[in-house]
């Protein structure tokens, strides 16, 4: 099947190059960059197990770095120079967001239109998408920012700072309106998501329901039912993810 892929690939390229001139080479460069070049995993820094990439995306794959079980939905568009985006496991990407990670800085002589183009003083960060993390649809991260473990960050917010884990941002700019769990919730959370050693200490999680979540509801659920239990149980073990309060129950 890859072969098959190979060939169908290179006949579309060598249609494009030599049968329809210099707006073919332009047509073929730009589905190039944004169908295969950004759908193929050889192409990114680092690229996990069952990862899912959508289509149509902007990017600069080779600073792109995804953890195991990562999703970016469609139409991302990732602008960056050298800058990076890394996004841990568990987390997701909504569709149609905006991920900017650098800066220009305005240099005396150096005119806007060259600016992008040359990238003189220009200030490359990096943007970090905690683990377990939701990006809502549209939202736009910009230079620097690093979204917490659990975060969930509304559709067309604008993020520009760092977002506390397990916060619920929304706005532009971003501000905290909720926390994704109760403090008892995220304790459980973490016990199915992530081995001892990775966990958020109960200390850790009191001083931050102190420093930013006084006041704030909660939006998160712990019930489901027993077919939705099921469906989740079935689908963790198809993909080989491990829920730790089962593997502490076997032993």
């Amino acid at each position: 099947m890859k072969q098959i892929i190979r060939i169908i690939t290179q006949l579309r390229e060598w249609m494009f190059l030599h049968l329809l001139g210099k707006d073919g080479r332009e047509i073929w460069s730009r589905l190039r960059e944004v169908y295969i070049t950004n759908m193929d995993p050889k192409h990114y820094g680092m690229i996990g197990k069952h990862y899912s990439l959508g289509t149509e995306m902007t990017s600069v794959p080779t600073n792109v770095f995804l953890e195991d079980y990562t999703r970016i939905q469609n139409h991302l568009n990732f602008i960056s120079y050298k800058g990076k985006l890394t996004v841990k496991k568990y987390a997701a990407i909504g569709a149609g967001c905006i991920i900017i990670p650098g800066d220009h800085v305005p240099t005396v002589g150096v005119p806007q239109y060259l600016a992008g183009r040359l990238h003189i003083n220009d200030v490359d960060g990096e943007i970090i998408v905690g683990e377990d993390a939701w990006i809502g649809a549209g939202t736009i991260l910009l230079s620097h920012c690093k979204i917490g473990r659990g975060a969930v960050v509304a559709a067309g917010a604008v993020v520009s700072k760092e977002v506390p884990p397990y916060a619920v941002v929304a706005g532009v700019p971003a501000k905290i309106i909720a926390t994704r769990f109760s403090l008892e919730q995220i304790v459980a959370h973490e016990i199915k998501l992530y081995p001892k050693e990775e966990r958020m200490t109960k200390v850790e999680l009191e001083r931050l329901f102190c420093e930013y979540y006084q006041g704030k509801r909660s939006i998160g659920k712990s019930e489901m039912s027993k077919k939705d239990e099921e469906r989740l149980r079935a689908t963790k073990a198809e993909l080989e993810m491990t829920d730790f309060t089962e593997k502490k129950a076997e032993r």
